[in-house]
């Protein structure tokens, strides 16, 4: 099983590099890069790598400028000359006094870079990759506690499917009887043939079975025990069939005058909602 929750963090640490992913939920898979401007070009290769291991959740990847020792800058000269015509050009245009100084040159940061020789991507890398590691980690730590949870309640919605499935015949004996002695009562002094009564009370019996919708949860609820077994992508189809589950509840609810079992079907109902909350949070 390879269930994967939603939310998690991973680090990682290689040289003077340090990446930091966090992972929260989304309905698809969102992707926010910030890294540092020489490592722009790096971005396509990074949403690669994320996409390849995670498949839903809003993830943010940054990394703080790396920690470096006689850090070496690099001026792109005639980028710098560039402005400094440009500028000196407006100047002159709109008559402004002040001359183009230093402090404005120095204000236009794409004329100043690392040099290539601090940006070494095979570390940068291992740095990335331990920190996708972790945060997929932490992921499907969390993604097994869920399914798990999941599992628990899926066998008590079972066992309650299989009791309310057991009290069927009993529920259905109750209700002729009852309707045959409300028949009978609204009859008065009519003289209606008990074979009339006995075929309306038929009808009416019929109406409340629930034989199909037991029939029906059963298979939503075994479903949902393959797709849990399957893993990987598991929260938009395991979402449907709660839906489902609820539908089909409900319809016993409204057929069903019983007590008990309308407060079963209240309970079970409950636990649906918990798979629900539950699965929002799975890829």
């Amino acid at each position: 099983m390879n269930i994967q929750s939603m939310t998690g963090y991973g680090r990682g640490i290689a040289g003077n590099f340090k990446v930091e992913m966090r992972s929260s939920n989304h309905r698809n898979l969102d992707i926010r890069i910030n890294v540092p401007q020489y490592l722009y070009y790096y971005v396509p290769e990074i949403r690669k790598l994320v996409k390849e291991k995670f498949h839903r959740g809003h993830i943010e990847l940054f990394m703080p400028k790396p920690e470096v020792d006689n850090v070496k800058l690099r001026i792109n000269k005639s980028l710098a000359e560039e402005y400094y015509r440009a500028l000196v050009s407006l100047k002159n245009e709109l008559g402004i006094p002040d001359n183009v100084g230093i402090d404005v040159l120095a204000a236009q940061r794409d004329i100043f870079m690392l040099e290539d020789s601090e940006v070494e991507i095979p570390i940068f890398r291992r740095a990335l990759e331990a920190a996708l590691e972790e945060l997929k980690k932490m992921r499907m730590e969390e993604g097994r506690n869920l399914a798990d949870d999941i599992s628990v309640r899926i066998q008590l919605l079972s066992s309650r499917i299989t009791y309310i499935e057991g009290k069927k015949a009993e529920l259905i004996n109750t209700a002729r009887a009852i309707l045959t002695e409300r028949l009978k009562a609204l009859s008065d002094n009519i003289a209606i043939e008990d074979s009339r009564i006995a075929q309306e009370a038929a009808i009416l019996v019929d109406r409340a079975d629930i034989s199909e919708e037991i029939v029906r949860i059963k298979s939503h609820l075994k479903h949902t025990e393959d797709v849990l077994r399957q893993g990987d992508i598991v929260g938009k189809k395991i979402d449907f069939l709660s839906q489902e589950l609820n539908r089909e509840l409900n319809t016993i609810g409204s057929k069903i005058a019983d007590a008990e079992i309308s407060a079963l079907i209240i309970d079970m109902k409950h636990e649906v909602e918990r798979i629900k909350e539950q699965v929002q949070n799975l890829q």
